[in-house]
C-alpha cells in the first residue's frame, strides 16, 4: 500500500482520460457498422457498374456492395451478389439495383433489407434476415412493392417503367 494517496489531479486526469477512450471507442464502433458492407460480387460477365457518392466505377469479383450503391448491368452483362446474410442476388442485363437499406446485426435484433430494381431482371434465394424476420425484407420496383416471405424470388422489370431519377441518371451518362 502506497503511503501517499492518489491525488484529485490525478484521479480527474485517469478517469478523463478513460473517458476519453470511451468515447473514442464508441463513435468509431459506430462508423465501422455504418461502413459495413452489405455484401460482395461474386460474379461478373461483361459491364457491371457501381455508382456511389455519385462517380461510378466498374466491379470485380471481390469487390465489397454498400448500402445506398447503385449497381447496373450493360447490355449483355450479368452481376452476381453474395449479401452479408448469405442472400444471393443475379442480375441479369441492363438492370438497375440500389441497396437501399442493408444492415444486418442479429445479436442486436437489428435487421433490415430494402432492396430496389427499377428496370431488367433479377433472381433472388433469401438468407437470414427472411428467416429472422420477413418482415423488414422488401424488393421495390416502380410499379409494386414485393415482402420477400420465401426463399426464391424472380423479377423482370419492363423497360419504360423507370422512375424520373433513374431516367434521369440514364440520361446524364450519356452526355
Amino acid at each position: 500500500m502506497s503511503p501517499h494517496p492518489p491525488s484529485r489531479y490525478a484521479t480527474k486526469a485517469v478517469l478523463s482520460a478513460l473517458a476519453l477512450f470511451c468515447l473514442c471507442s464508441l463513435s468509431s464502433n459506430s462508423v465501422l457498422a455504418a461502413d459495413a458492407p452489405a455484401g460482395s460480387v461474386k460474379s461478373v460477365a461483361g459491364e457491371a457498374l457501381v455508382t456511389r457518392a455519385g462517380a461510378a466505377a466498374p466491379l470485380k469479383i471481390g469487390d465489397r456492395v454498400y448500402e445506398r450503391d447503385v449497381l447496373t448491368t450493360g447490355k449483355g452483362a450479368t452481376l452476381g451478389l453474395v449479401l452479408r446474410d448469405n442472400s444471393t442476388l443475379s442480375l441479369g442485363p441492363g438492370s438497375r439495383l440500389v441497396v437501399e437499406r442493408f444492415l444486418f446485426e442479429p445479436e442486436k435484433g437489428a435487421l433490415a433489407q430494402v432492396l430496389k430494381l427499377s428496370r431488367g431482371s433479377m433472381a433472388a434465394v433469401s438468407g437470414e434476415i427472411v428467416k429472422l424476420n420477413p418482415e423488414v425484407a422488401k424488393i421495390e420496383t416502380p410499379v409494386y412493392s414485393v415482402g420477400i416471405r420465401g426463399t426464391h424470388v424472380l423479377l423482370n422489370v419492363e423497360p419504360g417503367l423507370e422512375t424520373a431519377e433513374d431516367k434521369a441518371q440514364v440520361t446524364g451518362a450519356a452526355k
